[in-house]
């Protein structure tokens, strides 16, 4: 079987929306250096790790579950990167091991964000820095009609914070993503979608995923663009 985001998201870079920029930015905030090794957990097909590992010179474990993107950060032939294709429960994490660790945009790897900034937390020394993606409310409260999916039980931005300080780290820079960020991140999942079904039209999947690249441009031209946010969240470890 074909795994629905092993197709629409084939040819991100970056798979949250935000920017080589403002990935850049945040290398700044953590404090790298070519002497810097750094934990990325749920580091996708390695857009991140490969920009910050380029630019820095630093070391990054990025650990990866999804063969598929396991795979592609492979590919990118990065040196200073190593792949570790394990789920980020079963990877063992050394204390303090770290100068940085980073997770972005997958708090689900620890169920949760305050159960995600505190592994991160584990994983640096004292006053290191770590940094979560994460969604968060634009709009609050939620309008009537909107029904959030059983996942999605994000909060406004004040209320985040208070939830990312929960885990352990003290908030000292936060790097917001815009609304091109967004749009730029949506549209080249439905264009790869699109060329994905014209190339496949006899796969068995086709018309599914059809159906839910449809659904799921309705609902974020309805909905998700302008009542959720995403922001990167750095924090100094307490």
């Amino acid at each position: 079987m074909t795994w629905w985001y092993a197709v629409i998201e084939s040819r991100h870079e970056l798979q949250n929306p935000t920017s080589p920029e403002k990935i850049l930015a945040l290398g700044r905030e953590l404090r790298l250096e070519a002497s810097s090794h750094v934990l990325d957990i749920a580091g996708g097909r390695g857009g991140p790790a490969s920009l910050l590992a380029g630019k820095f010179g630093c070391r990054i474990t990025s650990v990866e579950r999804a063969p598929e993107f396991a795979a592609a950060a492979r590919e990118r032939g990065n040196r200073l990167v190593d792949v570790v294709e394990c789920d980020a429960k079963d990877f063992d994490i050394e204390p303090a091991g770290f100068d940085a660790a980073i997770c972005l945009g997958a708090s689900f790897a620890f169920d949760g964000l305050v159960p995600t900034v505190q592994a991160l937390v584990a994983a640096v020394p004292p006053r290191g820095r770590i940094a979560v993606g994460e969604p968060y409310r634009r709009v609050w409260p939620l309008p009537e009609a909107f029904a959030p999916d059983e996942y999605e039980g994000f909060l406004p931005l004040a209320q985040t914070v208070e939830r990312f300080e929960q885990g352990g780290a003290e908030l000292v820079s936060l790097i917001d993503s815009s609304l091109d960020d967004w749009d730029r991140h949506a549209s080249l999942r439905w264009s790869t979608l699109d060329e994905w079904l014209a190339a496949n039209p006899d796969d068995p999947q086709a018309d599914e995923f059809r159906e839910r690249g449809r659904l799921n441009r309705d609902r974020y031209l309805r909905w998700t663009r302008e009542l959720l946010g995403w922001a990167i969240f750095v924090g100094r470890v307490r």
